[in-house]
């Protein structure tokens, strides 16, 4: 409706999953190049995952134009089948000719076993893809497992491709499909645009459909992004709407008033209900408070004065058994003073809201086990990598980041130098009555801590974490090409050339030669290391590395985004 208006020669936001209009960020990329090694592994399962709207599909799409002539495909787009109908799917998609009515499992087993060796014999690859795969049952999921068997000495017949939204994670996650969890050769999570590549996402598509001038202005993206929270589908729902409105007013460019009264209408939102004007207003209001009190008195009064002096009692012990634990740890003057504010307050009040620390704790994890290795944390950490990680992959998580070019930093610290790594990052807790146990910090937004307990999710402020957090961290970070732990002056190759393309975007310094460390770049390196409150040595370690690529990366998850209003630190 709009094309003709502003020049398109094609509708640039449709929800069909167009694979000219793919956007390859660097996780989309990432997704495609873990299909492409998948099918060229040598058999087994290839998973891709990703929450509704993230390009799934697209994707998937994109891979099967990159097929080569000698693979033959079965693509099944309805997985709520049985056993007996999957393998009869199967066999229609292969063109594979069986008795009308055949209802035996061994007969369709026997069909395709000569049909995939075959297709070995002539040099042809067999890939079952199934999309929306979350949907299977645990039955057919042990079907397709039993079909992996087939194989010779060096590679699987069928491999299989399972595409589905983050439930199929926990499908495999059952104790009894651990056999096929086994079997997955390559894995990866599809995680939403962030700010910076909505706006390329946008341009992108506004490009491929014939338009060579921006049309959104950037605080109109920002709030596309925002509603959005990034995934591709909503962004075109949205994007799409806001240009006919634009197109309607006869406006050159898409603005944020029109973004949101888009938003309005795709989202859903309803106007607040209309109230009476007037005094007619104040005496609802009045009535509706009235009502509210006397309904709460009614409902809270009777157990209220049944355990006033039962929950006064309480609350004091356990404020003496506070003030005990905390003198004994001059470092907790902060909660000591919040003891004692808590226990003046039951003297005057005989109640107090006050919660131990042990309370806290217990409330992070509710009915979940608790994590005391680390292991739970670690898959949540690896989460916002990007990574999908189980612990029968690997017992040793740091060893597993190597996969994706990641590595460990571990060891103890405070708040400002956690904020100054700016990664998300476990943190290893513990209390007297609860033990010890790991959490994932995964945001600072202003004063809140954004953590993550197992499934649970909290935010808490800095001082009531103090008590409980024991100062020890792990984090990913990653690493640049040919690093090693030390890189000094006198050094050369792939890793002195990135600290000088480094150098050159953060102070548009050109150093020669590039893959040099001499004493320029190290100079240079001194005074990163004094800004940004590290040991001032001119050696390139991998703190320095981490904070150097907190101003050359993007799309690293951060525990601080500049975006939404968090505070970097000035230093350690």
């Amino acid at each position: 409706m709009y094309n003709d208006f502003f020049g398109f020669k094609n509708t640039p936001f449709t929800i069909a999953p167009d694979p000219r209009f793919l956007f390859m960020s660097e996780r989309h990329r990432d997704a495609l190049a873990h299909l492409l090694y998948g099918i060229g592994s040598g058999g087994g399962f290839v998973m891709l995952t990703g929450e509704v709207g993230t390009g799934k599909t697209t994707v998937c799409r994109c891979l099967l134009e990159q097929l080569s002539d000698n693979v033959r495909l079965a693509y099944i787009l309805n997985p709520k089948l049985n056993a007996i109908e999957l393998m009869a799917t199967m066999c229609d998609e292969l063109g594979i000719e069986y008795r009308p009515g055949e209802n035996s499992l061994k007969a369709f087993t026997d069909l395709l076993r000569d049909y995939l060796l075959s297709n070995h014999a002539q040099g042809l690859n067999t890939v079952l893809m199934i999309d929306e795969a979350q949907n299977l049952s645990v039955e057919v999921m042990e079907q397709i497992r039993l079909l992996t068997n087939l194989e010779t000495n060096e590679k699987k017949l069928l491999q299989i491709i399972l595409i589905g939204q983050p439930e199929l994670q926990e499908l495999l996650a059952k104790k009894e499909l651990r056999q096929l969890a086994q079997r997955v050769t390559a894995r990866y999570h599809l995680k939403p645009l962030n700010l910076n590549e909505t706006s390329s996402y946008i341009e992108h598509r506004l490009r491929v459909a014939g338009l060579q001038r921006s049309l959104f202005k950037p605080a109109a993206i920002k709030e596309i992004h925002k509603a959005s929270g990034g995934v591709p589908r909503l962004i075109n729902v949205i994007s799409d709407r806001a240009l006919l409105g634009a197109s309607v007013e006869k406006m050159s460019m898409v603005t944020v008033p029109v973004v949101r009264r888009a938003i309005k209408e795709v989202l859903g939102e309803e106007e607040p209900e209309k109230l009476p004007k007037g005094k007619g207003r104040y005496l609802w209001y009045a009535v509706a408070g009235v009502l509210l009190l006397a309904i709460g008195y009614y409902l809270i009064a009777p157990y209220y004065y049944l355990f006033q002096d039962k929950v006064s009692s309480q609350n004091k012990q356990s404020i003496t058994q506070n003030q005990a634990q905390i003198s004994q740890d001059s470092s907790h003057e902060n909660n000591t003073e919040q003891v004692d504010k808590n226990a003046q307050s039951i003297s005057e009040n005989g109640t107090s809201n006050y919660r131990s620390n042990g309370e806290v704790a217990q409330e992070f994890w509710g009915e979940q086990s608790w994590d005391r290795t680390g292991v739970t944390s670690a898959r949540n950490l690896f989460a916002l990598w990007g990574v999908t990680y189980y612990p029968y992959q690997s017992s040793r998580p740091c060893e597993y980041a190597a996969n994706y070019n990641l590595s460990c930093d571990s060891g103890m610290a405070d708040w400002n130098y956690i904020k100054q790594l700016n990664r998300p990052i476990n943190l290893k807790f513990g209390t007297e009555t609860s033990g010890i146990f790991w959490g994932t910090l995964k945001s600072i937004e202003g004063d809140n801590f954004v953590l993550q307990f197992g499934n649970n999710e909290v935010r808490m402020k800095q001082a009531e974490l103090n008590p409980l957090w024991l100062g020890e961290y792990q984090l990913f970070w990653k690493i640049p090409d040919g690093f090693v732990e030390q890189t000094m002056v006198g050094d050369s190759g792939p890793v002195v050339r990135w600290l000088t393309d480094a150098i050159y975007t953060i102070d548009n310094i050109n150093i020669t030669p590039a893959d040099r460390f001499s004493a320029e770049v190290k100079n240079w390196l001194l005074g990163f290391q004094q800004a940004h409150g590290l040991v001032a040595d001119g050696i390139l370690g991998k703190h320095s590395v981490i904070m150097i690529n907190n101003q050359v990366v993007d799309n690293i998850p951060k525990l601080i985004d500049s975006e939404t209003g968090g505070s970097q630190p000035g230093g350690r």
